[in-house]
């Protein structure tokens, strides 16, 4: 009875040191996710603006914001560029001279697929004392070091039709 006692109390220890370091693990995720989100859906800020108002297509001031607010967050930047899915909204936002905000950010771990994380941000977009929100949802799944591998199931481009008028 006494070897069924101790081997109870092994298996609950192993049981909540993986539950902890699982839990640290996925909040690790949300937190990349989150800065992300937060990245693609404030501003344009100066700097921003800036860079985007240079004459070339790339330029270095683009190159350094870039890396500064992305490069930490996901495996293959030039990949997520090529794709449309890094500063979408904010050149948009920065060519009809409108502001976003983030109002709401909620991400949960998808239940049928490991890694991934489904992502709802509800945005503000104003210009000329005119506000109004647009709700933008997708999926982004990480890697095992923590970074963004690839954003799925996007919506939010009635966010750039609205922003276009």
């Amino acid at each position: 009875m006494r070897k069924i006692g101790i081997f109870s109390i092994a298996v609950l220890i192993s049981v909540f040191i993986f539950i902890a370091g699982y839990s640290e693990e996925s909040d690790r995720n949300v937190k990349t996710i989150q800065t992300y989100l937060e990245n693609e859906f404030t501003g344009p800020n100066d700097e921003l603006i800036n860079a985007l108002e240079q004459e070339s297509a790339y330029p270095p001031e683009l190159q350094s914001y870039l890396e500064e607010n992305y490069k930490p967050l996901v495996t293959d930047l030039d990949r997520l560029i090529r794709s449309n899915l890094v500063l979408i909204w904010l050149r948009e936002a920065t060519a009809n001279g409108y502001q976003l905000k983030p109002l709401q950010i909620e991400i949960q771990k998808a239940e049928s697929q490991n890694k991934a994380y489904d992502f709802e941000v509800k945005v503000e977009y104003s210009k000329d004392d005119q506000t109004n929100t647009e709700i933008i949802t997708g999926r982004i799944n990480i890697d095992d070091n923590g970074k963004i591998v690839s954003i799925r199931n996007m919506n939010g481009f009635e966010l750039i039709e609205h922003m276009k008028k």
